[in-house]
């Protein structure tokens, strides 16, 4: 039998416990149960991720991966953190609808690491604080002359609600024409949010400006 790379090995392990939690649930996404979806030994599932939390984990970082993939350079240089943030939720959503399996378990996964004894805030944390640092990159190489650099925080946090709600709206109804549209009317109202921050922002300096004249 041919030997399986590691790296494969592992991102088989991450699309089986996706599988099994999209079809039977979280109470039945047992180590064992992905393995056998994996079609590999139990043993190897724990050589690869050695507790359930870190298989876990590694959903969302494979998720977080692939959503900003390409993203950070294709961006890069273009100075406008309103396209950038719409951007971001249009290729998030993109990637949710052809990837249904993972925007469905993700909230399963969620609400399972809240629920853990002694460790839930920590854990719902670190998956939060993954995508928030993969957004927060992206924006900050996209900030513009007319931008205000302290928004990038707040529109990152702005930018993920969108995409949750969306992706929650959708798995509870996956209407695809109807998800478009609330695409664009959220990416209009980011613009429009930062829009109003640059004129705040022109507004003080245009103040301060005048004082100092």
């Amino acid at each position: 039998m041919a030997r399986v790379p590691a790296e494969q090995r592992r991102q088989d392990f991450i699309e089986a416990a996706v599988r099994v939690i999209a079809e039977q649930g979280m109470d039945r996404a047992t180590t064992r149960k992905i393995a056998e979806a994996a079609e590999a030994p139990l043993a190897t599932l724990h050589y690869c991720f050695h507790t359930k939390e870190q298989l876990f984990f590694a959903v969302f970082e494979h998720m977080s991966a692939d959503i900003l993939k390409g993203q950070a350079e294709a961006i890069k240089g273009h100075g406008d953190l309103a396209v950038t943030a719409a951007r971001i939720v249009r290729a998030t959503m993109e990637w949710s609808t052809r990837h249904p399996n993972y925007a469905r378990v993700q909230f399963d996964l969620l609400l399972w690491g809240l629920r853990r004894d002694g460790k839930d805030v920590e854990w719902a944390n670190r998956v939060y604080a993954h995508f928030i640092e993969g957004y927060l990159r992206i924006l900050r190489a996209s900030v513009g002359v007319n931008d205000d650099p302290s928004m990038v925080e707040p529109l990152a946090r702005v930018v993920l609600s969108i995409i949750d709600g969306l992706t929650l709206q959708w798995v509870s109804d996956p209407n695809d024409a109807r998800l478009q549209g609330d695409v664009e009317l959220a990416c209009a109202m980011i613009s429009t949010y930062v829009s109003a921050s640059r004129g705040a922002a022109q507004s003080v300096a245009a103040q301060v400006r005048s004082a100092v004249s």
